[in-house]
């Protein structure tokens, strides 16, 4: 019977389906990492209470769009589920803040702004007026009294809550991923020269 217990968590795990994978827009580039890499972009996004993002509309739209993909990531079965509460409570901050910056309403779901987002950046850094038009239309962007979309996202603001969050984010994310590196290393080297890591020497089995 106790037997059983360990086994149903293990049948567990290997049924539980893989988070969907990000647009590859959020990291920029192929990864075996992804999370890390838009973690990065975003800490660089809204580095300096997000200055670079003045006058840059495409690049605001896309560090909102890796703000709310980040967001979403603390759900049940997502890639950040596991942090402390605090960091999840910081990224909810963070997000409130960029849909207030730039209108978006505040049910919309983390897909919903994260596709809208994209397709405006893309439209934006090519250019491309009639599609610009269209993405700046989607529903996501209809708060009572909001300025125009493209204004907002010219002329953003302030970024003081996702600074925060999403610094300390990423540094905590960082500091776990080099953990695993540092625990692999030393199983790894365990394995080659058969060092037991709690007991006495090599090849004692004790």
């Amino acid at each position: 019977m106790f037997l059983l217990a360990p086994l149903l968590g293990a049948c567990t795990e290997l049924t539980t389906p893989r988070p969907p994978e990000p647009p590859l827009d959020l990291a920029g580039r192929v990864t075996a990492n992804p999370t890390m890499a838009i973690l990065d972009a975003a800490a660089a996004d809204f580095a300096n209470g997000g200055a670079r993002l003045l006058n840059r509309p495409a690049a605001t739209a896309l560090a909102v769009a890796r703000l709310e993909w980040i967001g979403g990531e603390f759900r049940l079965g997502r890639r950040l589920a596991q942090l402390p509460d605090s960091y999840m409570f910081a990224t909810r901050r963070a997000v409130a803040e960029g849909r207030e910056a730039l209108g978006i309403l505040p049910e919309t779901t983390p897909e919903a702004a994260v596709s809208a987002l994209i397709l405006a950046a893309r439209a934006l850094a090519r250019g491309d007026q009639p599609a610009i038009q269209v993405a700046l239309a989607s529903p996501i962007f209809v708060l009572p009294g909001a300025r125009p979309v493209i204004s907002r996202l010219t002329e953003p603001g302030a970024w003081p809550d996702a600074t925060l969050a999403i610094t300390a984010l990423r540094d905590e994310m960082a500091r776990r991923v080099a953990q695993l590196d540092v625990d692999h290393r030393m199983m790894v080297e365990g394995q080659i020269f058969g060092n037991s890591t709690t007991g006495l020497g090599p090849e004692t089995g004790y």
